[in-house]
């Protein structure tokens, strides 16, 4: 099962047939563009046969040649040709490849940031299905995983019902062992109820430090291109300077070099679209420049969310607490929901942050489940007068049964399939705010979705 989870996926898995047959459409329909997408030994996947026989194989002497890590561009007989690889967690798993006439009209054909904007599209969808596959074997993992220790645990409350007949004159001893080992056995259920909640969105955080990572490696590839262009003007540029002071008192041959040195810059600037570079490298910066600030951003609500080593009364803002949990769960939360907060002006309230957080994080996960296809949930808090705090957190989802609701902070209860719940989510999280001395109460009505609320003294 592992090796199965880790395992690499190619092109033909992460991009179907079906899917590249609307876009391809789309994209006949805005420009004359021949596109196609090749694997990484530099066979066509689809459609296989819109490259002659000359310009394939041109092109797999390219990549044969070269390790083609950035847009490359070159001419055939008949046609320019450009070439974008097509990247997954830093692996190059294809090319994208763009074919159009030499005699068309560039001005109305923006081959470039076509292309780019179709490498953005695809690196989309890629990130969709294998984000798809790679939670399938995870909750295939975990209901392994939970199967094996749930027999583990049996078998070890067997052989306690067996030592506890053996040792019947000495109970008051082995009720104290017992009840020491209970209390570890919760400790360790509450860790790996949180390992488990982790590794479900550990796919979901890659993903979104991937997504910014791959378009600044994208953008940086262009920018790179542009550079090579501006730094072959800027050498023409250099000619005409130094032309300039030597024709300055020189005959008809000096200044006829200077106009020949003026048609290359023109022909060059025309040839490579200073205009449109000109316009795109700010806004290539900005978007590598937010790119950074939204990893970084998660970086900290990260740290902030796991508090390593961290278990010890503090006082914190719980309003920034609940950030840092939207932020690590908002790849579960973006796709279902849209999600308003309402903060009120809390006191710092003393407590275990890291349990919170969890708590949090247990809710949260749980109200995206419950949407079937698209809801809202809503966050709200305030302080109370009776010196407590008061998070509140509701769903549209599809609501708790009525006979139910007594039963869902019971350890092992679920109603969620097999394989997408352990049972133990909501009551590690009723264990954690009784730990804190407050109360947690849900609120439910089948079909209109679920509240819950939490309060917690301040101090």
């Amino acid at each position: 099962m592992t090796k199965d989870f880790d395992r690499e996926y190619g092109l033909t898995e992460l991009l179907s047939t079906s899917v590249l047959d609307d876009l391809w459409a789309e994209v006949q329909k805005v420009a004359p563009v021949v596109v196609v997408m090749l694997l990484p030994d530099g066979t066509p996947y689809y459609p296989k046969d819109s490259l002659s026989p000359e310009e394939a194989a041109t092109i797999g002497r390219i990549l044969h040649r070269e390790r083609l890590d950035s847009l490359k561009t070159f001419r055939s007989a008949q046609s320019r040709i450009t070439i974008l690889p097509i990247t997954h967690e830093l692996e190059t798993i294809g090319y994208l490849v763009l074919r159009y006439e030499k005699d068309g009209d560039r001005s109305s054909c923006p081959v470039v940031p076509l292309g780019c904007f179709l490498l953005k599209v695809l690196n989309h969808l890629i990130i969709c299905n294998y984000k798809n596959q790679l939670t399938a074997g995870l909750h295939e993992h975990v209901v392994k995983e939970s199967y094996d220790q749930l027999k583990e645990k049996a078998a070890l409350l067997e052989k306690s019902e067996r030592k506890y007949r053996r040792l019947a004159e000495s109970l008051e001893i082995e009720v104290e062992k017992k009840t020491q080992k209970i209390k570890e056995t919760q400790a360790r259920l509450m860790q790996q109820e949180k390992m488990v909640s982790i590794g479900q969105l550990a796919a979901g955080v890659a993903h979104e430090i991937n997504n910014p990572m791959g378009f600044i490696s994208s953008n940086l590839n262009t920018l790179e291109g542009y550079e090579k262009d501006i730094g072959s003007l800027i050498q023409e540029y250099r000619l005409l300077v130094s032309g300039i002071k030597k024709g300055a008192m020189s005959s008809e041959e000096d200044r006829a070099a200077i106009l020949e040195t003026l048609d290359r810059i023109v022909a060059l600037e025309k040839d490579m679209d200073i205009d449109f570079i000109l316009d795109d490298v700010p806004n290539l910066i900005k978007e590598c420049q937010e790119g950074a600030e939204r990893i970084k951003r998660i970086v900290i609500d990260l740290k902030n969310f796991a508090h390593p080593g961290k278990q010890k009364l503090e006082y914190v803002d719980i309003n920034r607490n609940l950030n840092s949990t939207l932020n690590i769960v908002w790849n579960e939360l973006k796709y279902k929901a849209t999600v308003t907060k309402e903060y009120g002006d809390l006191p710092q309230v003393q407590c275990y942050p890291q349990q919170l957080n969890q708590v949090f994080m247990n809710i949260l996960v749980n109200a995206a489940q419950a949407i079937e296809k698209q809801g809202e949930i809503n966050i709200t808090t305030r302080a109370l007068e009776d010196g407590k705090v008061e998070i509140t957190i509701s769903d549209t989802g599809s609501g708790i049964p009525k006979e139910n609701l007594s039963k869902i902070f019971d350890p092992f209860f679920t109603t969620k399939e097999v394989g997408k719940g352990t049972g133990l989510g909501l009551n590690v999280a009723y264990n954690i705010i009784k730990k804190h001395e407050g109360t947690i109460d849900v609120q439910s009505e089948v079909g209109k979705g679920t509240t819950f609320t939490i309060r917690i003294p301040v101090g």
